[in-house]
């Protein structure tokens, strides 16, 4: 008869004891008292030089004009160049174009037309030719630094603004004009024009009762128009 073995005896595995880890008071004070990360201040820009008057800008007017866009200040007028263009701009909100006191005196050559017959004509393309140097000249401004210059002298903008009597603010105005501008759309470059008096006049009435500003703007050519609108659109982010 076979003698059953021995059930072998099961072992007990004692867990591991860990030690916990002691951090010295001096390392764990280091560690509270460690200031917190600094996010970097942004670099302020230094503050442009602004005239302490209307009445004395011109000469300062004139000088950033020229270290802006040296073809440009050929065309300026030397005197009263702040309210003179506050004055085109409150124009311009209103879709109109100064006929007197012009900041800018720039040879503008005259209109050009291709005769239809019966008395109907068609502007020619050489007339986008004769403002393409002035918008070249405004629009190589760095929109960025016209920004800049333009919120440094907002103050006196809003003086020579407020010599005009208006309640609103130059500000308002300023967006206006440039939302007026950036509204102008395109028009058919083959549109009739007819001659009733001296001056050229689309035949379709639909045009013809447009402002000035958008009549002007289709005169410049789309190119020209185009370019400018494009300019407005990355300048009005730095007002």
């Amino acid at each position: 008869m076979t003698k059953n073995k021995p059930e072998p005896t099961p072992q007990v595995v004692q867990p591991e004891v860990v030690e916990p880890v002691v951090i010295p008071d001096e390392v764990e004070e280091a560690v509270s008292e460690s200031p917190a990360p600094v996010e970097p201040r942004p670099v302020e820009e230094p503050l442009l030089p602004t005239p302490p008057s209307l009445d004395g800008s011109d000469d300062e007017a004139l000088a950033i004009v020229e270290s802006l866009s040296p073809q440009l200040v050929q065309w300026l007028v030397p005197e009263e160049q702040v309210r003179k263009w506050v004055l085109v701009v409150d124009m311009l909100a209103a879709g109109k174009l100064p006929q007197r006191h012009k900041p800018i005196d720039f040879p503008m050559p005259g209109f050009a037309v291709q005769a239809l017959g019966d008395d109907e004509y068609l502007a020619a393309e050489t007339n986008s030719q004769r403002v393409t140097v002035l918008i070249d000249a405004v629009t190589a401004i760095p929109p960025r630094t016209l920004g800049r210059y333009y919120r440094e002298w907002l103050p006196l903008l809003e003086k020579a603004y407020g010599e005009l009597g208006k309640e609103d603010s130059f500000r308002v105005r300023m967006n206006e004009a440039v939302a007026r501008i950036l509204a102008v759309e395109d028009v058919d470059e083959e549109a009739v024009l007819v001659q009733p008096h001296v001056f050229y006049e689309y035949e379709d009435k639909s045009l013809e009762q447009k402002s000035a500003l958008d009549k002007a703007l289709w005169r410049m050519g789309k190119d020209n128009r185009e370019k400018l609108q494009a300019y407005l659109k990355e300048l009005k982010f730095y007002l």
